[in-house]
């Protein structure tokens, strides 16, 4: 062992949990991204800051430069952190084992889960609760316009942070905004609109190479942004109940190892948690689940070296998440009630509170931000990525 980690996609919350926490075990960290200007490589826990060629548009070389880097520093173990770089190496696992370790699922099941509409038929599968959904490729297009009980979401088969998304409130909207799905992100899923009312949950958990899942964190995502759909900007940590057993079961039965996020809401009409997406990697929110007890990347780095670990079923329940800059300023710039949010906002002093970002300890990610924000809005494709988060209402006539 060298105590040294490659951590990629700096630019992600994630990664600078991870990069934080494996830092703070005394590991020598080296965190890689695309462009220089990210938040984590301003961690004074980010050893070595290494840009690499684009994963998305330069898989090839992407996967050259990790493995000579790789061969060259002898990592103990390499963490990809997003869905580009996740299924990248995964597919190219073998490659790397003589030199590294990658604790990953297999490449065809990561593959499966990032597509939504396969993620629903295995939920089905495993008489596991879903919205109400509907593939085009089963049933024609027109056909489901007229069944369908509005509102409908058209869904993406695969996309992140809620991209992609067309809230569909009635029959006359529906061919437009299919079309339009179709036309950027390919064939689509229908699926029943459900109310955020009955609450927002996720499932971070890790599974070792048996496929137990060693520790499970459940928390409520209590605001998004954007604010009809996106990553958690506040959440807090909630107890564990049957219900989740029931979801981990369907990744135990299909062999998962390695981090996972389980998206699911509480359908207020029918009292049913239902599964909306699984996300095969460490989750934006990950440094909740750290603070509330529940060190994920230490663990996943101990099962890595061959550690034995124990199932670690104890977390701290109330503990509050906030993801401060940039996403709860953004967020407030949408919430209609602006005077209660701004008062939220404004309470630092909440006990048993952590955060995204902001850190007395390591306190320069909090100039990352600043610059990885301004990266992307002189950026035409990543600032097209950043607005395109949430769902929104269907096309309108022009």
């Amino acid at each position: 062992m060298t105590g040294k980690v490659f951590v990629t996609d700096g630019r992600s919350l994630a990664a600078l949990a991870i990069v934080r926490s494996l830092g703070r075990k005394g590991l020598e960290i080296h965190c890689g991204e695309d462009f220089r200007q990210n938040l984590t490589f301003y961690s004074k826990y980010a050893k070595k800051k290494i840009k690499y060629s684009p994963p998305k548009k330069q898989p090839e070389i992407f996967i050259k430069d990790m493995l000579s880097s790789a061969i060259k520093t002898n990592y103990d173990l390499i963490i990809p952190v997003r869905d580009d770089t996740t299924l990248l190496l995964s597919k190219h696992k073998d490659e790397f084992e003589e030199y590294t370790q990658l604790f990953l699922a297999d490449y065809e099941t990561i593959k499966m889960l990032m597509d939504k509409g396969e993620t629903i038929r295995l939920a089905r599968k495993y008489k596991i609760a879903t919205p109400e959904t509907y593939f085009p490729e089963d049933t024609a297009p027109n056909r489901i316009k007229k069944e369908v009980n509005y509102p409908v979401l058209i869904r993406p088969r695969i996309s992140s942070g809620a991209r992609g998304i067309i809230y569909v409130e009635s029959i006359e909207g529906f061919e437009k905004a299919y079309s339009a799905v179709c036309n950027e992100y390919g064939v689509p899923i229908i699926q029943e609109y459900v109310s955020h009312k009955g609450g927002h949950y996720s499932i971070g958990a890790l599974f070792d190479e048996n496929s137990r899942p060693i520790a499970v964190h459940v928390y409520r995502e209590l605001k998004q942004y954007p604010i009809n759909g996106g990553p958690a900007v506040t959440a807090i940590s909630v107890k564990k109940e049957k219900w989740v057993e029931d979801m981990l079961d369907m990744l135990q039965k299909i062999h998962w190892i390695g981090p996972a996020h389980m998206d699911v809401l509480h359908d207020p009409n029918s009292g049913t948690y239902k599964l909306l997406e699984v996300n095969p990697r460490f989750w934006m929110s990950l440094n909740l689940s750290i603070c509330s007890g529940l060190d994920f990347p230490y663990f996943l780095y101990k099962m890595a070296m061959a550690e034995t670990i124990g199932e670690m079923s104890e977390f701290k329940i109330g503990m509050k998440y906030r993801w401060v800059l940039p996403n709860e300023i953004l967020w407030l710039t949408q919430t209609p009630d602006k005077i209660r949010g701004l008062k939220e906002f404004l309470n630092f002093w909440e006990e048993d509170t952590c955060y995204g970002v902001l850190s007395l300890e390591d306190p320069s990610p909090a100039i990352g931000v600043l610059l990885q924000s301004a990266a992307f809005l002189l950026d035409a494709e990543k600032r097209s990525s950043i607005f395109k988060r949430g769902w929104h209402d269907e096309p309108k006539e022009k």
